[in-house]
């Protein structure tokens, strides 16, 4: 049976250290930048793995606090709203607005 060693890069969380993307797959790939250039790029477009402007590398597998901040704050991710926020519906007519007399 015939063998032989290849070596291969995979990206790796920076906070967790999984190797998988969010379907359980861990793309193998010939050099560091391709690995870090498919996770966050090529793969899953803006909702792939966030590469920091510092260097972290974060997976989207996890979706605890501390992965999210890090999404969030790459623009991947809608903040949600804080306990101040408040919600507004508007009515799409008037009350006092008749539509029989606006038909003709």
């Amino acid at each position: 049976m015939a063998t032989r060693l290849v070596t291969c890069y995979i990206a790796v969380c920076d906070l967790c250290g999984t190797t998988t993307d969010y379907d359980g797959f861990t793309p193998h790939l010939d050099s560091a930048e391709e690995a870090v250039r498919y996770i966050t790029e090529t793969a899953f477009g803006d909702d792939g793995w966030t590469l920091t402007p510092g260097g972290v590398l974060v997976c989207d597998t996890v979706t605890d606090d501390a992965h999210e901040a890090v999404h969030e704050k790459a623009g991947k991710r809608i903040p949600t709203p804080g306990p101040d926020a408040m919600c507004v519906t508007f009515p799409t007519t008037r009350p006092d607005h008749d539509e029989t007399r606006n038909a003709a």
